[in-house]
């Protein structure tokens, strides 16, 4: 699954702080956290802040380069895949999985514009057991 559609022009002023926490989050598949994402910029930027950061990710996320993903009770975590997809959530491990968008699980939106709402976007998201939490679940059985 492509982690990008088509790259988005970039509007904010580069600068290599911008650059990293755009490449960090872009080539994360385990869509992390505003603190794992600064962790992983000062890696290549070591004076980064975090306050840095999260101002870069907002940045980021109103250009429409990566996408927030707020589940319940959790962290915002932020996506580089900004194509059309859902996520798995393990309800045990906390995993996040993209899945690709099927046909059969696009769901007709009710009729919300006769009601006078606008939607912006919408997302679907599973939740249950990831395979490896079921390999360690019927193993710790036997």
């Amino acid at each position: 699954m492509s982690r990008t559609a088509a790259p988005a022009p970039v509007k904010s002023r580069r600068t290599r702080q911008l650059d990293a926490t755009y490449e960090v989050v872009r080539e994360a598949h385990d869509h992390p956290t505003a603190e794992e994402v600064h962790h992983r910029v000062q890696r290549q930027v070591p004076r980064v802040s975090l306050g840095t950061v999260y101002r870069n990710l907002q940045k980021l996320a109103a250009e429409g380069r990566v996408q927030t993903v707020q589940l319940a009770r959790r962290s915002t975590r932020f996506d580089g895949m900004v194509a059309a997809h859902e996520h798995f959530v393990c309800e045990h491990c906390g995993d996040i999985t993209d899945l690709p968008v099927t046909t059969r699980s696009v769901a007709q939106p009710p009729p919300l514009s006769r009601a006078g709402y606008a939607v912006n976007r919408s997302a679907l998201t599973y939740y249950g057991t990831c395979p490896s939490c079921r390999h360690t679940q019927r193993h710790a059985t036997r």
